[in-house]
């Protein structure tokens, strides 16, 4: 798998990276993995999952579940998100005209230099395959270094 890593620059980019869904969709079982090199500053990170889909897709949300554990300091958390991809009127609430963008955050994290942090994505609907969805990323960004 191909990593995007960049370091640190003034606004504190540190990983982002999304993963192409095959036709014919999403399965259940199909689980999204991606692997954060080791950081290098102890502190706190932005976290959010993105999507990215089409107007084939037949619900008004999505559910997601996002494992994480970071090695060695034993940082380990799974949350669930209800991704609202439409308003209550079924009119669509993501970027773009044709294919559409969202940004999920997630809680901050906090990691010890020398982490390295593996996350999992994968959907909880009951229709499998999922159609109209074409990616899935993860985006880390430091925030503040915690004091040792």
């Amino acid at each position: 798998m191909a990593l995007v890593l960049a370091g640190c620059s003034t606004r504190g980019y540190r990983y982002s990276h999304y993963e192409t869904i095959d036709s014919p969709g999403w399965e259940r079982e199909d689980t999204l993995r991606f692997t954060l090199e080791p950081v290098q500053h102890y502190g706190t990170y932005a976290e959010e999952v993105g999507l990215r889909t089409t107007s084939f897709y037949p619900f008004m949300q999505l559910a997601l579940i996002i494992s994480q554990e970071a090695q060695p300091s034993g940082f380990c958390r799974t949350d669930t998100i209800e991704a609202r991809l439409t308003d209550d009127e079924g009119m669509v609430t993501g970027d773009g005209i044709n294919h559409y963008q969202y940004l999920f955050p997630l809680p901050d994290a906090t990691l010890a230099a020398g982490d390295t942090l593996r996350v999992s994505v994968r959907h909880d609907m009951l229709r499998s395959p999922l159609v109209g969805i074409t990616d899935v990323g993860f985006t880390c960004v430091f925030l503040t270094r915690v004091a040792d």
